[in-house]
């Protein structure tokens, strides 16, 4: 699955309340135009969260609401632990709050992974090189 920055900007215009206060202001590390590999997606606050590599780092995935992009290409990638084929429109994914859809590691223990991966655990890290430069080179 790969989508396409639209926009950089989280306001009252396109977020809840909730994403607001969790963007804090803060920077986006995307570009407007810039296509990004999804490597999981989420759901926190009600909303679709994408996981993508950023502009600033490759060593971990982070998660953006989905309303800053487009979709290009529909189809989810063959290393995904799920029955789905594609994703036409996040919003119609049925997930609760906390789920992930991403590689069995990741789906299978949720945010510990990602806060493991993010603690820079050595088998957390080595998996998901492993997953990310497989997800970046799917045709």
């Amino acid at each position: 699955m790969k989508v396409k920055c639209i926009s950089t900007t989280i306001s009252i215009e396109n977020s809840s309340i909730a994403i607001i206060e969790w963007a804090n202001n803060s920077e986006m590390e995307i570009t407007i135009g810039k296509t990004y590999a999804v490597l999981a997606i989420s759901k926190y606050f009600d909303t679709i969260f994408y996981y993508i590599i950023g502009d600033e780092s490759d060593s971990y995935p982070l998660a953006f609401p989905s309303n800053l992009f487009q979709i290009i290409d529909y189809n989810i990638s063959k290393y995904w632990s799920t029955s789905l084929i594609e994703v036409r429109d996040p919003q119609d994914l049925e997930m609760g709050n906390g789920e992930i859809i991403s590689f069995k590691e990741w789906t299978t223990k949720g945010d510990e992974f990602y806060e493991k991966l993010l603690g820079e655990e050595k088998e957390e890290v080595k998996l998901f090189d492993m997953y990310r430069d497989r997800i970046l080179t799917e045709i």
